[in-house]
């Protein structure tokens, strides 16, 4: 019954697998870009960066704001794998009545749902930077990617694809919510304050502190070149992922009515600590208002990480990882 079965095969004389895609340089990309970039003063690397600028660190300026690699495909495709991130992170999202079992349950109040959540994100964060990591650097998150572009890591091109398919996939996610609830009438945890109890003001201090400082830390561990003779690039995402637990944590019960950065609730509710996933995340609230309705404090989970990137990329420029020899760079035509 065998005889006409038709087995494929890499090649005539080999029963080897076919080798795997070759991973595209990328300076940004979360943990293994200590692996993953390439020397700009090297002369092999010409054709590559012209294409791909980010391929290397510190991008020089009109090669960063250039559009014409707007025309990439694969660009584009990284882009599409961007949207994965925020669309989990809001399609799990749960309704009042799981967060009121929550509250009955702990007596402490909102301090174990905010551990159960800065848990969940050490262990299932780095799980998503691995997964994405080799298409798309795994950003998965507006705050990371707009915070690469002002520290030299990633073009204009590419923070304005990555946010837009973040963005897009957190709307997804959103409907994906509100198809699952049969109702836009329901709350997703962290994406809403409670302006009874924390002022515009307040919540935006408290949202840029936090962002600034997932930004430095995640940028230190993740992002840091000098990284890899320390620890290596396979335990970046793992660290990245401590990071955003431990912010979680810590901004989860500090402050009543804020239960966590770009994790405030609009009711006295507890938040289901899987649902702090994507903490400091725009496109995750941007998806939930999608699915529900928007607020007017909205503006503060997108101002607030934008701002935070800015002064990021202005100590990554005072105290930059990498050396900024003037050795003519392959892109500029000098």
């Amino acid at each position: 019954m065998l005889s006409n079965v038709s087995l494929w095969r890499s090649g005539p004389d080999t029963d080897e697998l076919p080798s795997p895609t070759t991973v595209v340089p990328f300076a940004g990309r979360i943990g293994a870009n200590q692996e993953f970039s390439v020397d700009k003063t090297n002369s092999a690397h010409i054709e590559l960066l012209q294409q791909s600028p980010d391929a290397a660190p510190w991008i020089p300026l009109k090669d960063a704001l250039s559009l014409r690699h707007f025309l990439h495909v694969a660009l584009w495709k990284a882009a599409a794998v961007e949207a994965i991130g925020p669309k989990f992170s809001v399609a799990p999202s749960v309704a009042k009545d799981y967060m009121i079992t929550l509250r009955s349950i702990f007596a402490t109040g909102a301090l174990v749902p905010s551990l159960l959540g800065g848990l969940t994100a050490i262990l299932v964060l780095p799980l998503f930077i691995f997964a994405a990591g080799p298409v798309s650097g795994a950003h998965l998150n507006p705050t990371i990617t707009i915070a690469t572009f002002f520290g030299r890591l990633a073009t204009l091109p590419r923070c304005i694809l990555y946010v837009g398919f973040q963005v897009f996939g957190g709307a997804i996610g959103g409907l994906l919510l509100r198809a699952s609830l049969d109702t836009r009438s329901f709350i997703v945890p962290g994406c809403f304050i409670d302006t009874t109890k924390v002022s515009a003001g307040s919540a935006f201090a408290i949202e840029f502190t936090t962002d600034l400082a997932l930004i430095f830390l995640s940028f230190g561990v993740g992002l840091d070149p000098r990284q890899r003779s320390v620890f290596g690039p396979a335990l970046g995402p793992i660290f990245v992922g401590i990071v955003l637990g431990m912010c979680t944590f810590v901004t989860g019960f500090s402050r009543p009515g804020y239960t966590g950065f770009c994790k405030s609730l609009s009711q006295p509710y507890i938040a289901w600590g899987s649902n702090k996933l994507q903490a400091g995340n725009p496109a995750r609230c941007f998806g939930a208002m999608v699915g529900s309705h928007f607020a007017s404090y909205h503006w503060i989970h997108w101002i607030a990480p934008l701002c935070a990137s800015i002064i990021h990329g202005m100590l990554y420029y005072l105290i930059p990882p990498y050396s900024r020899k003037r050795t003519p760079y392959v892109g500029e035509g000098n």
